[in-house]
């Protein structure tokens, strides 16, 4: 008898451990690596977007590494700005800033592709003046596919 409750256990035990290991789990990582980024973006100085002051294309190859939680992708598209973004188990990338921050959307297509869509608001105002940015990012993971 105590040989079949132990049997028992063993068996529900590795029932349950390949059934963990066969499900899909989300994986943040999965995201992780060298990337190639190609960031068009435009500066404005009105709120409809009718008066852009510049407009430039950025490349720029870097890393996705996870955040110090492991809850969220550090993504550094040019030399000079990154983000902190949050991505749920289907791929789509979201940041919701406080204030006058970064308003992030977009999505991982697969674990080689990317775009985002970053918007920031009132940065480098002048008096009466109100500046804009919208940055829009294609990234393609580099190395194993």
């Amino acid at each position: 008898m105590k040989g079949k409750i132990i049997s028992s256990v063993i068996t529900t035990a590795i029932i349950i451990l390949f059934f963990l290991t066969s499900c899909d789990k989300y994986h943040r990582d999965k995201y992780t690596g060298t990337w190639e980024f190609v960031t068009v973006r435009a500066d404005y100085n009105e709120w409809d977007g009718s008066d852009i002051m510049k407009r430039d294309t950025i490349y720029y190859t870097s890393k996705i590494t996870l955040d110090e939680y492991e809850r969220g992708l550090i993504l550094q598209y040019t030399e000079w700005d990154k983000i902190v973004i949050s991505i749920d188990k289907d791929g789509y990338i979201y940041h919701k800033a406080f204030m006058y921050g970064r308003d992030a959307t977009g999505q991982f297509e697969s674990k080689n592709k990317m775009y985002l869509n970053l918007y920031l608001g009132h940065y480098g105002s002048f008096e009466g003046e109100s500046n804009y940015r919208n940055d829009h990012i294609s990234g393609t993971k580099k190395g194993r596919r």
